[in-house]
């Protein structure tokens, strides 16, 4: 017979909370499901592809919300370059030119980044009881409905609202997107499926330069912003009907112990009319779930504070470091440049119309660097990308503010060139590498914990970069401070020290299982020696110590024993 066990354990429930997770998954396949674990690693890329197909179409309808978002935050910086939306917002400015006032350059993105940190808080909660697919569809109705105060804002003070309420239901797609492509994915496609964000984000940003470029030149009235903004119901349109054809979670069904359903949900994902794969499938994730109880089954016994202080202690607390601070490098490397391209692009002497024109090639460059990244991870590690990117990256913001020197008919040219080199290295290196790292980084059971706070360390420093970045690159007639390409000179520095960091701090995940990564960590070896040969060599040591602790353990145990035999004699 196969080897049967109960998926949380043995005992009977001493409360509620603990009946209700002893319901939460079922006797399977333990052989069953070590096997199809197997098979995943063993599995080649080709053939995760070919077998995975419903599965990765399913995982890219979840990740286009994200393409949602990256048109959104894109276009608000995009339209300040636009003269009919200055014209309806702005005031007239000394120089006969109507400009929105920097407040507001500051206030709109600010305020739907606020927004943003808002639906990540609600994400937990929503998941929890609706589920990813639910709470998803819910969202899109929400941003539906919002989309219209933009569309139809009679002032500045609407549009900030509007901005604001739709960072809400972009904050849940950010979080819920990951989750469930890290949740259905197998091995081998799990690096490219979460790396896939990246790439949806530039996907958005180079609707939303298409959109703003083609309807500026078509329109020189309100439509040539308002209909940027109408395009959004399209886009939520389309996900809503990607998003209800595709299947929950398993996982969220398991959990709740609606084995039938999970089940039923996975054959939506497997390949069509293989129930052995589904089955496998089903074994491994209830194994999966079964494992993370037993992890967290002292963890789970903890208020939120307590675990939180855990978590700052001992390994646990180099681990949450790295994660927050690979993702503050990731916004503080100069990226925001990119969002506010065309406003640098003027700044340096290019008009509007040719600003929004340099501007589409950043994204471009952009899609074409993330899709390479993936080519590049198969040879070099996640720390090797990250370092070198970031050298890289300080050279050519040097270049960029340097590009402010030339003759004033060349400067905006230089600017847009380097620029555009700059985002296809970004999107190269730091922007999807970012992703891999922070995931890979912490422990098992303050996984969630650690990326919650990660993912608030990088949004508290984009609120940083909303105040500090249209603030270096606005003229002083405009509020600003003039540096204009110059702003390179000061994210250089910022490149440079992060590289310090990463090489000093950062260590290779590439290769290197969660329990060989324990293992590293809880001996606190250098970022520079992480590899599997040296987490073999402590793993030897570690089980050399068991062995002498299990030997000692056993002599008292008999020592004992025979004093108990002679008493009782």
């Amino acid at each position: 017979m196969s080897k049967q066990k109960s998926g949380l354990g043995s005992g009977l429930p001493k409360n509620a909370n603990d009946a209700e997770q002893s319901a939460q998954v079922e006797l399977y396949n333990v052989t069953l499901a070590e096997s199809a674990e197997q098979r995943e690693r063993e599995m080649t890329f080709g053939e995760a592809l070919k077998a995975d197909r419903r599965l990765i179409m399913y995982s890219i309808g979840f990740s286009g919300t994200i393409i949602m978002e990256g048109y959104g935050l894109a276009l608000m910086t995009y339209l300040f370059t636009l003269e009919p939306f200055n014209r309806k917002y702005g005031v007239l400015t000394a120089d006969g030119k109507y400009e929105v006032e920097y407040i507001w350059k500051v206030l709109l993105p600010l305020t739907a980044q606020i927004g943003s940190i808002i639906g990540i808080f609600v994400t937990t909660p929503c998941t929890k009881w609706f589920g990813y697919k639910w709470t998803t569809l819910l969202m899109l109705i929400f941003s539906a409905t919002l989309i219209a105060m933009p569309f139809f804002a009679p002032n500045i003070m609407i549009l900030c609202v509007g901005f604001f309420l739709q960072g809400i239901p972009w904050g849940v797609f950010q979080v819920v997107s990951p989750a469930y492509a890290s949740e259905v994915s197998t091995i081998q496609l799990r690096p490219i499926l979460t790396t896939w964000n990246n790439l949806c984000w530039v996907i958005g940003q180079l609707l939303s330069a298409g959109a703003i470029k083609g309807f500026s030149v078509a329109f020189r009235t309100e439509w040539a912003f308002r209909i940027p903004f109408g395009l959004q119901w399209i886009f939520t349109f389309l996900l809503a009907i990607g998003i209800w054809l595709a299947p929950e979670s398993p996982y969220w069904y398991i959990q709740k112990g609606e084995i039938a359903r999970g089940r039923q949900a996975i054959v939506k994902l497997v390949r069509k009319g293989d129930p052995s794969m589904a089955e496998e499938k089903l074994a491994l994730m209830q194994h999966t779930i079964q494992q993370e109880h037993m992890k967290d089954a002292e963890i789970a016994q903890l208020g939120k504070w307590e675990r939180i202080k855990l978590m700052l202690k001992g390994s646990d607390a180099r681990r949450t470091e790295i994660a927050c601070i690979a993702w503050t490098i990731q916004a503080m490397c100069g990226s925001s440049i990119i969002a506010w391209g065309p406003k640098l692009f003027e700044n340096s002497g290019l008009d509007a119309s040719q600003s929004l024109s340099v501007n589409m090639a950043l994204p471009a460059a952009g899609l074409l660097g993330t899709l390479a990244s993936w080519w590049l991870m198969a040879y070099m590690g996640r720390r090797s990308i990250y370092f070198y990117g970031l050298l890289v990256m300080a050279l050519l913001l040097v270049a960029c503010g340097g590009a402010s020197y030339a003759p004033a008919n060349v400067s905006g040219w230089a600017a847009g060139g380097v620029l555009t080199v700059y985002t296809m290295v970004y999107d190269l290196t730091v922007g999807p590498i970012c992703y891999s790292i922070v995931s890979e980084i912490p422990s098992i059971r303050y996984r969630a914990v650690t990326l919650s706070a990660a993912r608030g360390a990088y949004l508290g420093s984009n609120l940083i970069n909303h105040f500090l970045t249209p603030k270096m690159l606005s003229a002083p007639s405009e509020g600003g401070w003039g540096l204009g390409s110059r702003t390179g000179f000061v994210y250089a520095v910022l490149c440079l020290i992060s590289a310090t960091y990463t090489w000093f701090r950062i260590p290779e995940t590439n290769g290197l299982s969660a329990r060989s990564l324990d293992i590293l960590f809880q001996h606190g070896v250098s970022a520079r020696q992480f590899n599997n040969a040296t987490a073999a060599q402590y793993e030897q040591l570690d089980r050399e110590k068991n062995t002498r602790l299990t030997n000692t353990a056993s002599q008292n145990s008999v020592f004992s024993v025979h004093a108990v035999s002679s008493k009782a004699q």
